[in-house]
């Protein structure tokens, strides 16, 4: 990972949260939709910035029906 692709990204795009899961291999950000937050996860960073973009029809993870994650408590209510 580098450590300096997160501070691009957060450059670009401030206010949003994002992460390298050093267990999962992937790319990770927690991002506001329509009614909360939403996790979207991305192979590289290219992908990730594509998922923050269009964040309401990206597919990894694929939301919940009626769910929604609250950020700070990490679950799904």
């Amino acid at each position: 990972m580098n450590p300096n692709a997160v501070s691009v990204l957060r450059q670009r795009f401030p206010g949003l949260v994002f992460w390298f899961g050093h267990r999962t291999g992937v790319w990770w950000a927690a991002l506001p939709v329509a009614g909360g937050w939403r996790l979207v996860e991305a192979a590289d960073l290219e992908q990730l910035t594509h998922a923050v973009i269009k964040a309401e029809a990206w597919p990894w993870p694929a939301p919940r029906q009626g769910a929604r994650w609250t950020l700070g408590v990490g679950s799904y209510a």
